[in-house]
């Protein structure tokens, strides 16, 4: 749909000051709308390419040197992360008249799976704070996450929500505009106002898995780690992508190392025979 078809307007409500919150408050603090100035990038593939970097060992007798977390972040480099787009809406507060629900969306590599049972699977991820899309999370206590294909369709739209989201509804509106992607509405227009996730549709998306957070206590799935949160949810739909319908073999998720975004290469099997002919 377009900017103009009612299931896009419906999810994003006629533009307001948007307001964001606190770490650990819901009480929307208004901040001014500044217009986007960004476009989608395009993408395309390349060939493998081997780790820049070569991380070196750090002094055990010197832990608080401060070229620890330099190297630890090298050494992290070198790991191969899914990346996926979450997304959330901040809920209009009541008690703040002249705001509305307002759209979220983060990309982040800090998914992955906790337990399968009982009752439902549970979902990990961890969001550095401050953050708009954290508000929205902990605000609406829903939220959306979408597996991206490992293709430059399914980067395209992970580079995009790299770049923030300030301008609330107009984020979504570009990617809809020029980044071959569609908003669409989970539910009613009174359900997305009360803190429906949106859902975003296109060649790049393979699989949305809708989540609640975890109402378990004390820590009601919000658990604070020095400047980051990690943010527990438990699985409560997954609706299939157009990206994963296009094709007749199934796609990877992608993945990004080393600053790049990356697609899944040959197996490491058991036995000879192996692609290098031992």
């Amino acid at each position: 749909p377009s900017p103009s078809d009612p299931s896009f307007t419906s999810l994003l409500p006629p533009r307001q000051p948007f307001h964001t919150t606190s770490p650990t408050a819901t009480t929307p603090t208004p901040h001014r709308q500044r217009p986007i100035q960004r476009h989608p990038r395009a993408f395309h593939l390349t060939g493998p390419e081997p780790p820049s970097i070569h991380p070196h060992s750090s002094s055990a007798t010197t832990p608080t040197d401060p070229s620890l977390p330099e190297q630890f972040r090298t050494v992290m480099r070198l790991l191969t992360n899914s990346v996926v787009v979450c997304t959330s809406t901040q809920p209009a507060h009541p008690g703040h008249p002249g705001t509305a629900a307002i759209p979220r969306a983060m990309t982040m590599s800090s998914f992955t799976s906790l337990a399968l049972t009982p009752p439902s699977p549970v979902v990990s991820l961890n969001i550095a704070v401050p953050s708009r899309t954290y508000d929205a999370v902990a605000a609406s206590r829903r939220f959306n996450i979408h597996v991206l294909a490992d293709d430059e369709s399914g980067a395209r739209v992970a580079d995009w929500f790299t770049g923030g989201n300030a301008e609330g509804r107009e984020v979504f509106e570009r990617l809809v505009e020029e980044g071959g992607v569609a908003v669409v509405r989970s539910g009613s227009a009174a359900a997305v106002e009360s803190g429906e996730a949106p859902v975003l549709e296109g060649d790049g998306v393979l699989y949305v898995l809708r989540c609640k957070l975890l109402d378990d206590e004390p820590a009601r799935g919000l658990v604070r780690v020095r400047d980051h949160v990690i943010v527990l949810g438990e699985v409560v739909e997954i609706v299939e992508g157009s990206g994963a319908q296009r094709e007749a073999e199934e796609r990877f998720g992608l993945l990004y190392a080393d600053r790049r975004y990356r697609q899944l290469g040959g197996c490491i099997t058991p036995g000879g025979d192996g692609i290098d002919g031992k």
